[in-house]
């Protein structure tokens, strides 16, 4: 049986990457540096919009980040909406009142302020405002039709890499689970890389943000369908991550730590949406869902655990990711420069405050959530991996999260 779902998982990947030579995927605009949202903003006028309902959450509305770009904005002669009900994990709910707040206002374009939650649901509210599809119509691979509305986005943490990708995640609320929606048409038109508005993020969620764009690019460097470019990409977000994101954590205000780390955000998000991700994904997608861990955090939490289980497997490939964080020897064996990478995130997250247990979780949850994750990444499109992994293992890698 997981012959059969072996080979099952490595034709639909066959398949999945057949289709993906044959679409072209375009790059944002990218503005950089700190007062760069001002140069986007600049930027959405002279692209002709006269009115941008601006995706958010009410405490970037409250912390006054929000008005701020919205003051911009209006000085450029265009008028906003500001849609701010946008809560983590963002559910079909959510997305649906974005998309009638923005057919209600007139607006022709949409602006995603926020983390991860605001850019996924901002581009599905774009897309479905500005075409006659819905959410639930595109979900899936390749599904949607048309373009729909301009999207720009500014992201306020670096983590996600939303702003560079060709994915959004939506929870279906009753069913417990994350729903995928790809699709080169969700790539954003143009973003801001500002640090100047990520020096309030807190160091939790700088840190598990930091971990979640580590995940992306190692997951991504890892991929069998890497390629010379993503591994680029990938390769420089892991050298920036490690030489970045404690500072960027312990000195919220360093600009230099912060913009450093919004860029590798967006190189391992140009990376993992060529590449597709891992276990880890599949894991902490379900952790998420299940326990309501923030992503971040759910992936930091499996991260090593997986590393680890790849070593036998993939010793060479996470040397090459050990080079790039400047861990290890180069008169190491691949066996033990990953076997120092492995060490090297655990302390990583040790100095910037990540747990090594989720306390959530309870033994009665694991079977569901092995069930899930072992689907996620064995499905339709089955991840590219480089080390498949049976049930038991699964199961036993998820054990050692629960709390002692």
């Amino acid at each position: 049986m997981h012959f059969l779902t072996v080979l099952y998982s490595r034709a639909m990947g066959l398949l999945s990457r057949i289709m993906l030579k044959f679409i072209s995927l375009s790059s944002p605009l990218i503005y950089s540096g700190a007062g760069s949202y001002a140069t986007l903003c600049s930027a959405i006028a002279r692209f002709g919009h006269k009115k941008v309902l601006v995706v958010t959450d009410k405490m970037l509305v409250e912390l006054g980040l929000v008005g701020q770009v919205v003051a911009e904005l209006e000085k450029q002669g265009i008028q906003t909406e500001i849609y701010d009900a946008v809560l983590p994990d963002p559910d079909f709910s959510q997305v649906e009142n974005g998309i009638k707040h923005c057919l209600q206002h007139s607006c022709d374009a949409v602006l995603a302020i926020g983390g991860g939650s605001s850019l996924d649901a901002a581009k599905v509210i774009a897309i479905c405002s500005g075409s006659d599809q819905t959410p639930r119509d595109i979900l899936g691979y390749f599904s949607v039709s048309s373009r729909g509305f301009p999207i720009y986005c500014i992201p306020t943490t670096a983590g996600t890499g939303s702003e560079a990708t060709m994915v959004s995640v939506i929870t279906d609320a009753e069913a417990r689970t994350k729903c995928f929606i790809v699709d080169p048409k969700l790539v954003p038109n143009a973003v801001a890389l500002d640090p100047s508005l990520m020096t309030g993020l807190p160091p939790a969620i700088t840190a598990a943000t930091g971990m979640d764009a580590l995940t992306h690019a190692i997951e991504s460097s890892l991929s069998r369908e890497a390629s010379d470019d993503t591994q680029t990409k990938a390769l420089t977000a892991v050298g920036m991550i490690f030489g970045n994101l404690e500072t960027a954590v312990k000195d919220g205000s360093n600009l230099e730590a912060r913009e450093a780390m919004a860029v590798a955000s967006f190189y391992a998000g140009a990376a993992f949406t060529i590449t597709n991700v891992g276990y880890v994904h599949g894991l902490a997608h379900q952790l998420g869902a299940i326990c309501h861990l923030p992503h971040g955090l759910a992936n930091a939490l499996f991260l090593p655990h997986i590393l680890e289980f790849y070593i036998d497997k993939a010793a060479p490939q996470m040397a090459r990711i050990a080079k790039a964080a400047g861990v290890g020897s180069d008169s190491d064996s691949d066996a033990q420069r990953a076997r120092a990478l492995v060490d090297a995130v655990r302390q990583l997250e040790a100095n910037i405050g990540i747990p090594q247990y989720a306390d959530a979780l309870k033994p009665e949850m694991v079977e569901e959530l092995v069930d899930r994750a072992l689907h996620e990444s064995h499905g339709l499109y089955g991840y590219p991996v480089p080390k498949y992994m049976r049930r038991a293992e699964c199961e036993e890698i998820v054990r050692r999260l629960l709390p002692a």
